[in-house]
């Protein structure tokens, strides 16, 4: 169950990455700042980690994460975030009788 540790980690959490010569020989510190989940799943499988020493931002597979050192805020970011709607996303333009294209431009509806 320990390697699955990466199941448990959260956009700001403190994370040891694995790197590229293995856990043993080689591991960097990090913040998680994006977590990715899958298409058919929403368990994490892609992180983006800020690393500690030289604030680079790394793209890292979920199962490279070896532990979670500190725990960040509980909230979620990404794929993993639950869409929300506000009172103005709901409200009409009021010009009814255009339509925008896909490039942003407005064409007026023709009525015969």
């Amino acid at each position: 169950m320990a390697s699955l540790r990466f199941l448990a980690v959260r956009v700001g959490d403190l994370v040891v990455v694995e790197g590229p010569l293995g856990a043993d020989n080689d591991w960097w510190v990090g913040q998680v700042i994006h977590a990715e989940g899958g298409a058919r799943c929403p368990a994490n499988s892609l992180f983006q980690i800020a690393c500690v020493d030289s604030g680079s931002i790394r793209t890292v597979n979920a199962d490279a994460v070896l532990d979670i050192l500190q725990a960040g805020p509980r909230e979620p970011s990404g794929a993993l975030q639950t869409p929300h709607n506000h009172a103005h996303q709901q409200q009409g333009s009021g010009q009814g009788h255009q339509q925008g294209d896909r490039h942003g431009g407005v064409q007026q509806q023709r009525r015969f």
